[in-house]
């Protein structure tokens, strides 16, 4: 090994993000979702749990719904402001538990990789 070897390189490499923007479906619209965080995924299934053990429903179906409008871009992988978006309990009032839940499933699924594979099959 005579290549001097960057650990500023690595380090810089290991903390490089990437959206991994992806089209699907969602509500039976094409959308352009990104890939969540892990700390993201976490923090979601944290305050699930804490919903869910406090039987706060409505939390939990709140913090459903916020992370499936967090994932939504543009299709040049921009996020999509706010204000341009439906409100969390718009949503909630416009669409029924099922449909939701198979909207938040899509963007869980791409955020652990499995709904690439999905779609594949």
């Amino acid at each position: 090994m005579t290549e001097k070897y960057d650990l500023k390189a690595l380090k810089a490499a290991l903390l490089k993000s990437d959206d991994h923007v992806i089209e699907t479906q969602i509500f039976g619209a094409k959308a352009f979702i990104r890939r969540l965080k892990a700390a993201e995924l976490q923090e979601n299934e944290d305050g699930m749990k804490a919903a869910i053990d406090s039987g706060d429903m409505n939390k939990a179906a709140q913090l459903n719904v916020q992370l499936l409008l967090s994932c939504l871009m543009t299709p040049d992988g921009k996020r999509i402001p706010a204000g341009a978006l439906p409100s969390v309990d718009d949503l909630l009032a416009a669409h029924d538990n099922p449909t939701l839940v198979e909207a938040i499933g899509t963007v869980k699924r791409h955020a652990v990789g499995s709904l690439e594979e999905a779609e594949k099959n």
